[in-house]
C-alpha cells in the first residue's frame, strides 16, 4: 500500500466502511473505486471520501457495516486506594507464560505497575494507533505505530523515556484495567496486580473520526473509538499471540448501546471466532447503564392497539440518538409526537427507509432497517439534533395477533448523553452492551465486596433474545490500580471487574495451558467452569439478571479444573 492510500485510513476526509461480504460481486463493484484493506480472511475495510456520507448513509452502507462508536466502561475514578480483594486459590500461580491483551486508552508503560524487578518491562508490544509512521506500523495494517520489548526497554533505559517511545494514557482507563489485572507488585504502595508475572500485550486506540461523532452526535470532548479501529485491534493481539505462541485473554473494557442487543455485529462474531481458539479467553465488561433511565421495555397488551413510550429531553439539549427494537416476528409502526403535542412522524416496518423531519431548529432523521439477522427483528435508528425540550411520545402500534408484542428502545450511552435525557419509565434490564451482549463471550458485571451489593449502575438483564446475560459478577467497585504519572488510584465499574476477572483467567490458562494440564481452555470451557463454580445464593434463581450464574469464585475455580482434569 502506498503513502497516498495510507495517508486514507486515518484522514478525517475519508469515512471508513467495515465488510464482512467483500468477496461479493455486488460489494467490490459499490467499492471499485476505493481503497480497500483486508484485515483478515473474513473482513475488510473500505475507505470513501467522507463527503460521500449523507442522512441516510447508516441505510445506504448497511446497519452493521457502519462503524459504531464505543465508549469508555469505567464509572468512577477515586485518587485513593481504598479496597485490595485478595484472591483465594491459585496460590503458588502469577500469570507467568500468559500474555493479556487490551485494546484501550493506550497504557503508562513506564509505571512501576508494568516493570520486572530488574526494571526491564513486562510488556511485550505496543500497537499505538494514534502515532503516524512510515514503516513501523503492524503488518497488514497500515497504520500507528508498533514498539517491541526491545524498544520499550531502550525508552526505559533512557532519562527522558517518551523521547525514544511517545507512547501515553492521557485518560487513565487503559493503565488502570492492565495494572488490576497484572501489575507487578509494589510493596511500598501495598499494591500488587492480580497475575503479576503475566505478560501484557497493548493496544492503543485511535480517537473516533469526527464525521462518525458527528453521525451519531458525540458531544466534543468525550472519549469515543470506532468499531473497526477495535476489531484492527483484536486481530494485532490474534497475530501477536500466534507470533509467540503464547495463551491470552482478551480484556475488553468499551462498549455501545446502540447495538443489536444480541451479539450479531461483524465485531462480535469476530470476537466470538477469536475467543474460540484454543488457549485464547475472550473478557467483555457488561456496561455501567442500569439506573440511568436510558432503557425501555413493553410488551402490548393483548386487548391495547398501542403503547406509549415516553422520554424527557431538558433544555438546549444539542442532540442524542436512539434505537428502537421490535422483537420478531410481530411488525411495528411508530408514531413521534413532539412535547408541543404535534403529529411530527410515521415510521412503518419498512426495509432500508430513512425519513428526515425538520420542524422550527430541531431536526429527526428516523433509518429503518428489517432485513438485520437475529430472526429478522425490526431496527429503527433515531438521531435527534436540536430537539425541543419537554417530554416526546413514541406511540408504537404491532401487528395484531395472539403473539407477543414486545419492544424496546435504547438511548446511547450514558457518557454520550446530557443528564436530562431519560426515559419516563424505564427499565434496567436488556441493558448489557455491546459486544457484552454476544453470547460467545464472557462476561462480567461488577459488585461490591464491601457491601455484596451489586453495583448500582451495573449493567443487568438477558439479552432481547433471552440468552442469559451477564455470566458472573466480579469485585469492580474501589479497586486499587495504577495510574499514568507513577500514582495509584481506586476505580469502580464494570471495565474493573472485567481486568479483575481477565487477571483470574490468567492464573487459570497458566494452570491449564502453560503447565500442559488443559490446553484446550478456550472461551466456551472457561465460561462454563466459572459458571459451575460461582458463589450463588440460596434464595436466588439462576442464572440470575442481575448476577449471572453467581459471583466469581477463584477457589472454586480450581476445584471444578481439577474435578475435570480427574475424568
Amino acid at each position: 500500500m502506498n503513502e497516498a492510500d495510507r495517508y486514507k485510513i486515518i484522514s478525517e476526509n475519508y469515512a471508513d466502511i467495515i465488510l464482512d461480504d467483500w468477496n461479493r460481486e455486488e460489494v467490490r463493484q459499490k467499492f471499485s473505486g476505493d481503497l480497500i484493506n483486508h484485515i483478515n480472511s473474513d473482513i475488510a475495510f473500505a475507505y470513501i471520501p467522507v463527503d460521500r456520507m449523507t442522512l441516510d448513509s447508516i441505510n445506504q452502507f448497511g446497519y452493521y457495516s457502519m462503524p459504531g462508536c464505543y465508549g469508555l466502561l469505567t464509572a468512577e475514578i477515586n485518587h485513593e486506594c481504598l479496597l485490595d480483594p485478595k484472591p483465594q486459590g491459585f496460590e503458588g500461580y502469577d500469570g507467568k507464560g500468559v500474555l493479556l491483551g487490551f485494546v484501550d486508552t493506550g497504557i503508562d508503560y513506564r509505571h512501576p505497575a508494568f516493570r520486572k524487578k530488574d526494571n526491564t518491562t513486562r510488556i511485550a508490544s505496543i500497537w499505538d494507533q494514534s502515532i503516524r509512521s512510515r514503516d513501523n506500523h503492524p503488518r497488514g495494517l497500515y497504520y500507528g505505530t508498533e514498539y517491541s520489548k526491545e524498544q520499550i526497554n531502550l525508552a526505559l533505559q533512557s532519562s527522558d523515556p517518551l523521547s525514544v517511545i511517545p507512547v501515553t494514557d492521557d485518560i487513565g482507563h487503559g493503565t488502570i484495567m492492565a495494572g488490576i489485572a497484572c501489575g507487578s507488585e509494589d510493596k511500598d504502595n501495598h499494591f500488587q496486580g492480580v497475575a503479576s508475572e503475566a505478560e501484557l500485550v497493548i493496544v492503543k486506540l485511535k480517537p473516533a473520526k469526527q464525521y462518525l461523532r458527528e453521525l451519531y452526535i458525540i458531544p466534543d470532548g468525550v472519549p469515543c473509538y470506532q468499531e473497526n479501529d477495535i476489531i484492527a485491534g483484536v486481530e494485532y493481539l490474534d497475530r501477536i499471540a500466534s507470533s509467540l505462541n503464547r495463551p491470552i485473554i482478551i480484556c475488553i473494557g468499551i462498549g455501545n448501546n446502540i447495538v443489536d442487543h444480541v451479539g450479531l455485529r461483524i465485531s462480535s462474531r469476530f470476537y466470538t471466532s477469536i475467543g474460540e481458539k484454543p488457549g485464547y479467553v475472550f473478557i467483555t465488561a457488561a456496561g455501567n447503564e442500569a439506573n440511568r433511565k436510558n432503557h425501555y421495555y413493553e410488551s402490548i397488551a393483548p386487548e391495547a392497539i398501542t403503547a406509549d413510550a415516553e422520554l424527557h429531553v431538558g433544555k438546549k439539549n444539542p442532540g442524542f440518538m436512539m434505537q428502537f427494537w421490535g422483537q420478531s416476528p410481530n411488525f411495528f409502526w411508530i408514531d413521534v409526537y413532539m412535547p408541543s403535542g404535534d403529529f411530527l412522524m410515521r415510521i412503518p416496518p419498512v426495509d432500508g427507509q430513512t425519513k428526515i423531519e425538520k420542524r422550527d431548529n430541531g431536526l429527526v432523521v428516523a433509518d429503518s432497517a428489517l432485513g438485520i439477522p437475529s430472526n429478522h427483528n425490526q431496527s429503527i435508528i433515531f438521531r435527534f439534533h436540536n430537539p425541543m425540550e419537554g417530554n416526546w411520545t413514541f406511540s408504537v402500534f404491532g401487528s395484531m395477533g395472539d403473539l407477543p408484542r414486545e419492544f424496546h428502545f435504547w438511548l446511547s450511552l450514558h457518557n454520550f448523553l446530557a443528564e436530562d435525557t431519560y426515559f419516563i419509565k424505564p427499565n434496567n434490564y436488556t441493558t448489557i452492551v455491546g459486544p457484552a451482549n454476544s453470547a460467545g463471550l464472557l462476561t462480567v458485571t461488577s459488585y461490591d465486596v464491601a457491601t455484596e451489593k451489586l453495583d448500582f449502575y451495573s449493567s443487568r438483564g438477558f439479552n432481547v433474545d433471552q440468552f442469559p446475560k451477564p455470566d458472573v459478577a466480579a469485585p469492580g467497585v474501589n479497586l486499587p490500580a495504577p495510574f499514568p504519572g507513577g500514582s495509584y488510584v481506586s476505580a469502580s465499574g464494570s471495565s474493573v471487574a472485567a481486568a479483575y476477572t481477565a487477571g483470574i483467567t490468567a492464573l487459570v490458562l497458566q494452570w491449564g495451558e502453560a503447565e500442559d494440564k488443559a490446553d484446550f481452555l478456550n472461551t466456551p470451557h472457561v465460561k462454563h467452569i466459572y459458571q459451575l463454580s460461582a458463589l450463588r445464593d440460596e434464595d436466588m434463581k439462576y442464572p440470575n439478571e442481575d448476577w449471572g450464574y453467581g459471583i466469581l469464585n477463584p477457589q472454586g475455580i480450581l476445584d471444578v479444573l481439577k474435578e475435570l482434569m480427574a475424568l
